[in-house]
């Protein structure tokens, strides 16, 4: 007999022994607990689970919810009756289009999956495909996943189909190089390579040109900022047609951003140790030790894979949500807090609002706003559908 209080309690404290570099963060590499559990528990799939964001007091909702009442024996019964709950509760997220809502998300297989768009082993991609009226060309949402560009995989963003293709959305979910394989511009580059192949085959897979929109997730939502936000990559001299397609996007959707990856410039903006993030190190190929002996051309690279660097009065409509308060004192609990912090949609809302640029930010405050965050992709889906002009 095993008791629901004495189980999590037991999972809180492996999850604070995985923690073994003692950073206030899980990985799905470090935690010892089973893949469905850690996808779970990360609410938003950048693939970082926040031991201050009370993933435990998560596993202890989810538990109750399924019926798993703290301090009740569980005996085979209550497994039983656990085990149905789950399944009507999976049953009955598949009728709606919020597919995503609450702890289970169903995975959508993608109609082609390992798309190739490059050279790398990273470069591929996945197209889930929405049914459309009269073979009519449909709109697309691109989604780029986190990861602290070191980790991370476009599989993660398999969660975040169903409401798109149910709404006559494609799908979009693609790889880029790590900072492992290749420091930055790399992976924003490839990024914007896969727009380019996605629009090279547009006809192929029955996707309006017209109408893309892209989005991402912690490091994803960086990269798909740049794109957004950049001036349009077409080169019409280009020998592949490929190179030839435009950049441009028509709306950006946003997880726990960063609008800037200049560590000057986070520091100033940003209350704690954000501006020392190691994922920044290695993304451009630096060290803190030596910060201050950081040559003009990687400063000029830094400035240049900033989102907020770029944006202009012709960039597309943008919304931020955020799992965090805008409270400045949240980004001072550790660094993971701080480089997910509302406060980089802010700043950047303060110049789209300069520019009237549409932008709009969404933070957890209250109990209602928990709730809407949790049904983030019902207003998403919304969002795309008014600047997309679907009926």
């Amino acid at each position: 007999m095993l008791l629901a209080q004495t189980g999590t309690d037991r999972f809180t404290t492996r999850m604070k022994r995985d923690d073994a570099n003692g950073d206030g963060k899980l990985t799905r590499s470090e935690l010892t607990g089973p893949k469905r559990l850690f996808e779970q528990l990360d609410e938003d799939g950048d693939g970082v689970l926040v031991l201050s964001d009370d993933a435990a007091q998560k596993l202890k909702n989810f538990r109750v919810q399924a019926g798993d009442q703290p301090g009740t024996a569980i005996g085979s019964t209550d497994r039983r009756r656990m085990m149905e709950t789950l399944q009507s509760r999976a049953a009955h997220l598949r009728q709606g289009p919020a597919a995503t809502r609450g702890g289970l998300r169903e995975r959508r297989e993608p109609d082609h999956q390992d798309v190739r768009y490059g050279d790398h082993e990273r470069h591929v991609l996945d197209v889930y495909l929405a049914e459309t009226e009269d073979s009519e060309p449909a709109p697309c949402m691109i989604w780029i996943h986190g990861g602290g560009f070191r980790r991370g995989d476009k599989s993660e963003g398999s969660r975040f189909a169903r409401p798109f293709v149910a709404n006559g959305i494609h799908y979009v979910t693609l790889n880029y190089r790590l900072s492992q394989h290749a420091i930055a511009p790399a992976c924003f580059h490839d990024c914007a390579h896969a727009v380019q192949f996605l629009r090279q085959n547009a006809e192929k897979w029955n996707i309006d040109k017209s109408r893309i929109s892209i989005g991402g997730g912690s490091a994803g939502a960086g990269l798909a900022q740049w794109i957004a936000y950049s001036p349009d990559r077409a080169d019409p001299t280009a020998a592949d047609p490929m190179f030839r397609q435009s950049t441009r996007v028509s709306a950006v959707i946003l997880l726990n951003a960063q609008t800037s990856y200049d560590f000057r410039w986070i520091k100033t903006h940003i209350p704690g140790d954000a501006w020392m993030g190691d994922g920044l190190q290695q993304l451009f190929g630096y060290t803190i030790d030596d910060i201050d002996k950081i040559d003009d051309e990687k400063i000029q690279t830094i400035q240049a894979c900033s989102p907020i660097t770029h944006l202009s009065e012709d960039d597309p409509p943008t919304v931020f949500y955020y799992r965090r308060s805008k409270d400045p004192k949240i980004a001072m609990q550790n660094a993971m807090d701080g480089i997910h912090h509302p406060l980089f949609g802010f700043e950047l809302k303060k110049r789209a609002d300069e520019l009237k640029v549409p932008c709009d930010v969404f933070t957890v405050e209250t109990t209602k706003d928990r709730l809407f965050y949790n049904n983030r992709w019902d207003h998403a889906v919304g969002f795309l559908k008014k600047h997309f002009e679907m009926d």
